[in-house]
């Protein structure tokens, strides 16, 4: 007895059925193989997962945070208070990097962001004493995967080529002000993927896998 309503008509068993057992036996077992490779096909691609070929880090000290980042980065010794250094390998056609380095705010009320705002033209002061071909860019107001913080928009010279550049003073999103942070510096030479600086850690590559799996804390991004 069909389960289906009669005025809906037979169902496809129903209507292939009496075709289906006419057929040779041999045809009847080669149909069966072909729906039962279409199954496995279709569970096959269902399963299928890319395969996840980024690496986790952890850094707990001075100030906890983790990220991921993928095979183009490479860590490598850490300068100076830097907590995290990633680099793409010598002589890479498109070079990247990413500093974190532990910053503390003052004591300060109301919102972390204006006092990352104050802290800024010093930092804009220092750079262009320090870095060739400093030209500053822009700045304002960012949130990192919902993490406040204030950045910094500048391009330099390293080797004679022309490197864009973020440099964001991020901090946790807390309900008590946060006195601690994180100095983040993402650089990227000029190329044909990173024509100019709003494309740094916004197109596809290196700097993008790590901005965008940035979090403060010991747990990773859902």
């Amino acid at each position: 007895m069909s389960v289906v309503r009669e005025e809906f008509g037979p169902t496809l068993p129903e209507l292939l059925g009496p075709r289906l057992r006419v057929l040779p036996r041999a045809a009847q077992i080669a149909l069966a193989a072909v729906a039962a490779l279409v199954l496995v096909a279709l569970v096959a691609l269902f399963l299928r997962r890319e395969p996840d070929n980024r690496t986790p880090v952890l850094v707990r000290r001075p100030i906890t945070f983790n990220l991921t980042y993928p095979p183009e980065f490479r860590p490598v010794a850490a300068r100076g208070r830097e907590a995290l250094r990633l680099e793409t390998a010598p002589g890479a056609a498109d070079p990247q990097s990413f500093t974190a380095t532990p910053v503390r705010l003052p004591a300060y009320r109301g919102d972390s962001t204006a006092v990352l705002m104050g802290m800024s033209p010093n930092l804009i002061d220092r750079m262009r004493r320090t870095m060739p071909g400093f030209v500053w860019r822009g700045d304002g107001r960012v949130s990192y995967n919902h993490q406040p913080g204030y950045e910094i928009l500048f391009q330099r010279t390293i080797g004679g080529r022309t490197w864009y550049g973020r440099r964001a003073l991020v901090v946790p999103d807390s309900d008590t002000p946060p006195r601690e942070g994180l100095d983040i510096v993402m650089m990227a030479a000029r190329s044909a993927k990173i024509p100019r600086v709003d494309a740094v850690a916004s197109v596809n590559g290196p700097l993008k896998t790590a901005l965008r799996s940035f979090r403060f804390g010991s747990q990773p991004p859902q």
